[in-house]
Protein backbone atom coordinates (compact mmCIF):
# COMPACT_ATOMS: atom_id res chain seq x y z
CA UNK A 1 0.00 0.00 0.00
CA UNK A 2 3.33 2.62 0.18
CA UNK A 3 3.86 3.25 3.64
CA UNK A 4 6.55 5.28 4.62
CA UNK A 5 6.42 7.89 7.35
CA UNK A 6 3.68 5.39 9.26
CA UNK A 7 6.40 2.67 9.90
CA UNK A 8 8.83 5.20 12.08
CA UNK A 9 7.00 4.21 15.19
CA UNK A 10 8.32 0.54 14.70
CA UNK A 11 11.63 1.50 14.12
CA UNK A 12 13.20 1.89 17.76
CA UNK A 13 10.96 -1.72 17.76
CA UNK A 14 13.03 -2.98 15.49
CA UNK A 15 16.28 -1.92 16.73
CA UNK A 16 15.77 -3.23 19.87
CA UNK A 17 14.84 -7.14 18.24
CA UNK A 18 18.31 -6.73 16.37
CA UNK A 19 20.44 -5.91 19.60
CA UNK A 20 18.79 -8.29 21.82
CA UNK A 21 19.47 -10.62 18.76
CA UNK A 22 23.20 -10.03 18.58
CA UNK A 23 23.00 -7.85 15.68
CA UNK A 24 23.16 -3.90 15.59
CA UNK A 25 20.83 -0.76 15.15
CA UNK A 26 21.77 -0.72 11.22
CA UNK A 27 20.13 -4.36 10.85
CA UNK A 28 17.33 -3.66 12.89
CA UNK A 29 16.55 -0.18 11.11
CA UNK A 30 16.57 -2.34 7.40
CA UNK A 31 14.38 -4.73 8.96
CA UNK A 32 11.82 -2.45 9.57
CA UNK A 33 12.56 0.47 6.80
CA UNK A 34 13.93 -2.06 3.87
CA UNK A 35 10.78 -3.88 3.94
CA UNK A 36 8.54 -1.08 4.04
CA UNK A 37 10.52 0.04 1.07
CA UNK A 38 10.49 -2.99 -1.05
CA UNK A 39 6.48 -3.15 -0.94
CA UNK A 40 6.94 0.68 -1.73
CA UNK A 41 8.59 -0.67 -4.74
CA UNK A 42 6.75 -2.94 -5.59
CA UNK A 43 3.29 -1.28 -5.41
CA UNK A 44 0.91 -3.37 -6.18
CA UNK A 45 -1.97 -1.41 -4.89
CA UNK A 46 0.12 1.97 -3.78
CA UNK A 47 -2.08 4.64 -4.36
CA UNK A 48 0.23 7.17 -3.83
CA UNK A 49 2.22 6.76 -6.72
CA UNK A 50 1.18 3.64 -8.82
CA UNK A 51 -2.79 4.85 -8.52
CA UNK A 52 -1.78 8.55 -9.26
CA UNK A 53 0.25 8.04 -12.07
CA UNK A 54 -1.98 5.61 -13.44
CA UNK A 55 -4.63 7.79 -13.47
CA UNK A 56 -2.79 10.44 -14.86
CA UNK A 57 -1.73 8.13 -17.87
CA UNK A 58 -5.69 6.74 -18.31
CA UNK A 59 -4.62 3.43 -17.39
CA UNK A 60 -7.03 1.03 -15.03
CA UNK A 61 -6.20 1.61 -12.24
CA UNK A 62 -3.85 -0.83 -10.51
CA UNK A 63 -3.63 -2.86 -14.06
CA UNK A 64 -0.67 -5.12 -14.67
CA UNK A 65 -1.05 -5.69 -10.79
CA UNK A 66 0.23 -9.55 -12.25
CA UNK A 67 3.69 -8.15 -13.51
CA UNK A 68 4.82 -6.02 -10.58
CA UNK A 69 4.00 -8.83 -8.02
CA UNK A 70 6.44 -11.16 -10.04
CA UNK A 71 9.09 -8.19 -9.71
CA UNK A 72 8.15 -7.18 -6.40
CA UNK A 73 9.14 -11.10 -5.17
CA UNK A 74 12.93 -10.16 -6.59
CA UNK A 75 12.87 -6.50 -5.00
CA UNK A 76 12.06 -8.50 -1.53
CA UNK A 77 14.05 -11.45 -1.95
CA UNK A 78 17.37 -9.45 -2.89
CA UNK A 79 16.80 -7.29 0.11
CA UNK A 80 16.21 -10.06 2.81
CA UNK A 81 19.38 -11.52 0.94
CA UNK A 82 21.47 -8.35 1.72
CA UNK A 83 20.10 -7.37 5.01
CA UNK A 84 20.38 -11.27 5.98
CA UNK A 85 24.15 -11.31 5.27
CA UNK A 86 24.89 -7.97 6.68
CA UNK A 87 23.20 -8.86 10.52
CA UNK A 88 25.20 -12.27 10.43
CA UNK A 89 28.05 -10.69 9.45
CA UNK A 90 27.65 -8.63 12.46
CA UNK A 91 26.63 -11.31 14.63
CA UNK A 92 30.18 -13.33 13.70
CA UNK A 93 32.43 -10.19 13.85
CA UNK A 94 30.98 -7.21 15.78
CA UNK A 95 33.58 -4.95 14.18
CA UNK A 96 32.00 -5.71 10.31
CA UNK A 97 29.45 -3.24 11.40
CA UNK A 98 29.34 0.11 9.97
CA UNK A 99 28.42 1.85 13.22
CA UNK A 100 30.51 -0.34 15.42
CA UNK A 101 32.09 2.74 17.48
CA UNK A 102 28.06 3.50 18.29
CA UNK A 103 27.23 -0.29 19.19
CA UNK A 104 30.07 -0.20 21.38
CA UNK A 105 28.50 3.07 23.44
CA UNK A 106 25.20 1.55 23.51
CA UNK A 107 26.03 -1.63 25.01
CA UNK A 108 28.04 0.58 27.68
CA UNK A 109 25.00 1.68 28.51
CA UNK A 110 22.95 -1.03 28.64
CA UNK A 111 21.63 -1.95 32.75
CA UNK A 112 20.45 -5.69 33.40
CA UNK A 113 16.45 -5.90 33.59
CA UNK A 114 14.29 -8.96 34.48
CA UNK A 115 12.02 -9.91 31.25
CA UNK A 116 8.56 -9.83 32.12
CA UNK A 117 6.65 -13.64 30.85
CA UNK A 118 4.01 -12.97 28.17
CA UNK A 119 0.71 -13.00 29.95
CA UNK A 120 -2.85 -12.98 28.25
CA UNK A 121 -2.82 -8.36 28.52
CA UNK A 122 0.35 -8.55 26.27
CA UNK A 123 -1.67 -10.97 23.41
CA UNK A 124 -4.76 -8.32 23.52
CA UNK A 125 -2.52 -5.60 23.18
CA UNK A 126 -0.59 -7.13 20.45
CA UNK A 127 -4.21 -7.81 19.26
CA UNK A 128 -5.05 -4.18 19.29
CA UNK A 129 -2.29 -3.01 17.06
CA UNK A 130 -3.14 -5.80 14.43
CA UNK A 131 -6.37 -4.72 13.88
CA UNK A 132 -5.89 -1.04 14.12
CA UNK A 133 -3.13 -1.79 11.25
CA UNK A 134 -5.90 -3.33 9.01
CA UNK A 135 -7.99 -0.98 10.00
CA UNK A 136 -5.55 1.96 8.81
CA UNK A 137 -5.86 -0.21 5.64
CA UNK A 138 -9.48 -0.68 5.23
CA UNK A 139 -8.98 3.10 5.45
CA UNK A 140 -6.75 4.24 3.48
CA UNK A 141 -8.52 2.52 0.37
CA UNK A 142 -11.96 2.78 1.24
CA UNK A 143 -11.85 6.57 2.75
CA UNK A 144 -9.47 8.69 1.49
CA UNK A 145 -7.01 8.25 4.76
CA UNK A 146 -3.67 10.00 4.67
CA UNK A 147 -1.22 10.95 6.97
CA UNK A 148 -3.86 13.16 9.60
CA UNK A 149 -6.50 10.37 10.00
CA UNK A 150 -3.45 7.55 10.41
CA UNK A 151 -1.83 9.67 13.07
CA UNK A 152 -5.41 9.79 14.57
CA UNK A 153 -5.92 5.94 14.80
CA UNK A 154 -2.14 5.66 16.07
CA UNK A 155 -3.00 7.67 18.67
CA UNK A 156 -5.91 5.97 19.59
CA UNK A 157 -4.52 2.33 19.07
CA UNK A 158 -1.67 3.29 21.72
CA UNK A 159 -4.25 4.62 24.00
CA UNK A 160 -6.95 1.64 23.64
CA UNK A 161 -3.54 -0.72 24.31
CA UNK A 162 -2.50 0.97 27.34
CA UNK A 163 -5.99 0.99 29.19
CA UNK A 164 -5.99 -2.94 28.01
CA UNK A 165 -2.67 -3.06 29.17
CA UNK A 166 -3.42 -1.97 32.34
CA UNK A 167 -1.98 1.51 32.87
CA UNK A 168 -3.52 4.52 34.48
CA UNK A 169 -4.26 7.53 32.13
CA UNK A 170 -2.10 9.31 33.35
CA UNK A 171 0.80 6.84 33.28
CA UNK A 172 -0.39 6.23 29.80
CA UNK A 173 0.38 9.90 28.62
CA UNK A 174 3.29 9.99 30.59
CA UNK A 175 4.81 6.85 28.30
CA UNK A 176 3.49 8.71 25.16
CA UNK A 177 5.53 11.48 26.73
CA UNK A 178 8.94 9.54 26.89
CA UNK A 179 8.23 8.31 23.53
CA UNK A 180 7.27 11.29 21.75
CA UNK A 181 10.96 12.38 22.66
CA UNK A 182 12.49 10.41 20.84
CA UNK A 183 11.16 10.83 17.79
CA UNK A 184 10.70 14.46 18.07
CA UNK A 185 13.99 15.46 16.38
CA UNK A 186 12.92 13.40 12.98
CA UNK A 187 9.93 15.28 13.28
CA UNK A 188 12.36 18.40 12.88
CA UNK A 189 14.03 16.48 10.09
CA UNK A 190 10.81 15.98 7.94
CA UNK A 191 9.84 19.73 8.34
CA UNK A 192 13.42 21.00 7.19
CA UNK A 193 13.49 18.36 4.36
CA UNK A 194 9.80 19.31 2.88
CA UNK A 195 11.31 23.11 2.91
CA UNK A 196 13.35 22.24 0.19
CA UNK A 197 10.32 20.89 -1.92
CA UNK A 198 8.75 23.91 -1.13
CA UNK A 199 11.55 25.94 -1.99
CA UNK A 200 11.46 24.06 -5.60
CA UNK A 201 7.87 24.54 -6.49
CA UNK A 202 7.66 27.54 -5.38
CA UNK A 203 10.75 28.79 -7.29
CA UNK A 204 9.52 27.55 -10.62
CA UNK A 205 12.22 25.23 -10.93
CA UNK A 206 10.38 21.73 -11.19
CA UNK A 207 9.10 22.12 -14.75
CA UNK A 208 12.38 22.89 -16.32
CA UNK A 209 14.14 20.63 -14.70
CA UNK A 210 11.54 18.05 -15.58
CA UNK A 211 11.36 19.42 -19.35
CA UNK A 212 15.17 19.59 -19.82
CA UNK A 213 15.20 16.08 -18.67
CA UNK A 214 12.91 14.45 -20.25
CA UNK A 215 14.40 16.12 -24.09
CA UNK A 216 17.18 13.77 -23.38
CA UNK A 217 15.46 10.94 -24.04
CA UNK A 218 13.20 11.48 -27.25
CA UNK A 219 15.20 9.85 -29.47
CA UNK A 220 16.65 6.78 -27.21
CA UNK A 221 15.57 2.87 -28.79
CA UNK A 222 12.88 1.73 -27.07
CA UNK A 223 14.33 -0.23 -23.78
CA UNK A 224 16.81 2.47 -23.56
CA UNK A 225 14.27 5.22 -23.45
CA UNK A 226 12.19 3.40 -20.69
CA UNK A 227 15.26 2.82 -19.03
CA UNK A 228 16.73 6.13 -19.38
CA UNK A 229 12.37 7.46 -17.71
CA UNK A 230 13.58 5.73 -14.82
CA UNK A 231 16.92 7.25 -14.43
CA UNK A 232 15.09 10.43 -14.44
CA UNK A 233 12.61 10.07 -12.46
CA UNK A 234 14.75 8.95 -9.63
CA UNK A 235 17.16 12.30 -9.95
CA UNK A 236 13.78 13.98 -9.63
CA UNK A 237 13.04 11.87 -6.42
CA UNK A 238 15.98 14.27 -5.13
CA UNK A 239 14.31 17.23 -5.89
CA UNK A 240 10.25 15.80 -5.43
CA UNK A 241 10.08 13.50 -2.80
CA UNK A 242 6.42 13.01 -2.65
CA UNK A 243 5.45 9.99 -4.72
CA UNK A 244 2.32 11.74 -5.66
CA UNK A 245 3.69 15.25 -6.17
CA UNK A 246 6.13 13.39 -8.34
CA UNK A 247 3.42 11.50 -10.13
CA UNK A 248 1.50 14.61 -10.92
CA UNK A 249 4.97 16.73 -12.19
CA UNK A 250 5.97 14.29 -14.17
CA UNK A 251 3.92 12.16 -15.90
CA UNK A 252 2.02 14.57 -18.53
CA UNK A 253 5.13 15.24 -19.83
CA UNK A 254 6.39 11.42 -20.04
CA UNK A 255 2.99 10.06 -21.49
CA UNK A 256 3.44 12.10 -24.38
CA UNK A 257 6.99 10.81 -25.03
CA UNK A 258 5.76 7.39 -24.48
CA UNK A 259 2.74 7.94 -26.99
CA UNK A 260 5.40 9.31 -29.11
CA UNK A 261 8.02 6.59 -29.05
CA UNK A 262 4.85 4.21 -29.85
CA UNK A 263 5.25 2.76 -25.76
CA UNK A 264 2.67 1.08 -23.63
CA UNK A 265 1.86 4.02 -21.40
CA UNK A 266 2.25 0.75 -18.71
CA UNK A 267 5.97 1.34 -19.15
CA UNK A 268 6.03 5.44 -18.73
CA UNK A 269 3.86 4.25 -14.82
CA UNK A 270 6.78 1.52 -14.28
CA UNK A 271 9.21 3.59 -14.91
CA UNK A 272 8.25 6.37 -13.01
CA UNK A 273 7.39 3.83 -10.08
CA UNK A 274 10.74 2.10 -9.45
CA UNK A 275 12.34 5.42 -10.51
CA UNK A 276 10.78 7.25 -7.34
CA UNK A 277 11.04 3.82 -5.35
CA UNK A 278 14.41 3.27 -6.25
CA UNK A 279 16.00 6.52 -4.20
CA UNK A 280 13.71 6.79 -1.21
CA UNK A 281 15.70 4.63 1.26
CA UNK A 282 19.03 6.31 -0.14
CA UNK A 283 18.69 10.34 -0.78
CA UNK A 284 18.73 12.95 2.11
CA UNK A 285 16.02 14.73 1.09
CA UNK A 286 13.70 11.88 2.20
CA UNK A 287 11.88 13.16 5.18
CA UNK A 288 11.21 9.43 5.92
CA UNK A 289 14.67 8.03 5.67
CA UNK A 290 16.23 10.58 7.43
CA UNK A 291 13.64 10.16 10.38
CA UNK A 292 14.52 6.82 10.23
CA UNK A 293 17.96 7.53 10.88
CA UNK A 294 17.47 10.60 13.45
CA UNK A 295 15.33 8.29 15.77
CA UNK A 296 17.52 4.58 15.16
CA UNK A 297 20.63 7.34 15.79
CA UNK A 298 22.70 6.24 12.81
CA UNK A 299 24.30 8.93 10.79
CA UNK A 300 23.52 9.54 7.67
CA UNK A 301 27.05 8.61 5.97
CA UNK A 302 27.21 5.13 8.08
CA UNK A 303 23.70 4.12 6.50
CA UNK A 304 25.09 5.22 2.49
CA UNK A 305 28.08 3.04 3.31
CA UNK A 306 25.65 -0.24 4.37
CA UNK A 307 22.93 0.72 1.84
CA UNK A 308 24.41 1.61 -1.72
CA UNK A 309 24.84 -1.73 -2.92
CA UNK A 310 21.29 -3.10 -2.17
CA UNK A 311 20.34 0.37 -3.83
CA UNK A 312 22.27 -1.00 -7.12
CA UNK A 313 21.38 -4.23 -7.44
CA UNK A 314 18.24 -2.71 -7.12
CA UNK A 315 18.82 -0.40 -10.05
CA UNK A 316 19.86 -3.60 -11.58
CA UNK A 317 16.82 -5.83 -11.39
CA UNK A 318 14.25 -2.38 -11.60
CA UNK A 319 16.17 -1.92 -15.41
CA UNK A 320 15.81 -5.75 -16.32
CA UNK A 321 12.05 -5.43 -15.51
CA UNK A 322 11.83 -2.41 -17.78
CA UNK A 323 13.19 -4.16 -20.68
CA UNK A 324 11.15 -7.75 -19.98
CA UNK A 325 7.91 -4.78 -19.65
CA UNK A 326 8.73 -3.30 -23.22
CA UNK A 327 9.82 -6.79 -24.81
CA UNK A 328 6.74 -8.54 -23.60
CA UNK A 329 3.92 -5.41 -24.54
CA UNK A 330 3.03 -4.70 -20.94
CA UNK A 331 -0.04 -2.65 -20.73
Amino acid sequence: MGMAEETIIFVPIGVAIARAMGFDAVTGTAMITLGAASGFFGGMLNPFTVGVAQSLADVPLFSGIGFRAVVYIFVLAFAIFYVSRYAFKVKKNPQASVIYDIEQKAKSNVTAIEMPLLTGKHKLVFLVMACGIGFNIYGVFNWGWFLTQLTASFLIMGLIAGLIGGLKPGTIFDSFIEGAKAVTFGALIVGFARAITVVLEQGKIIDTIVYAASETIGHLPHAISAIGMLVIQAILNLFISSGSGQAAATMPIMIPITDLLGLERQVAVLAFQYGDSLTNSIIPTSSALMAYLAVAGIPYEKWIKFVWKMILGWAIIACIALVVAVALGIS
